[in-house]
């Protein structure tokens, strides 16, 4: 089963671009756009599981202009 995760990234100034650009590189990485407002980034990162996702994860908050992260598990919840 796939686990994903919505991941918040904070940049430095300027960055949300360089930053969006370096995270799309990233494999595991789903979909990354920059956003209006704060933070800068939303990433779509996934994993085989919680370990794999983390690296993922990892890899983000080690890019220079990432100054912070904020990650949410997605919770899947089935239709009815």
């Amino acid at each position: 089963m796939t686990v994903q995760a919505y991941v918040f990234v904070t940049t430095t100034n300027p960055g949300p671009r360089a930053a969006c650009q370096a995270i799309r590189k990233i494999p595991g990485v789903v979909r990354a756009d920059a956003l209006f407002g704060g933070p800068a980034v939303v990433a779509i990162v996934e994993g085989r599981d919680l370990a794999r996702m983390d690296i993922v994860i990892d890899a983000i908050v080690e890019l220079p202009m990432v100054t912070d992260t904020e990650t949410h598990v997605v919770r899947p919840i089935a239709d009815a």
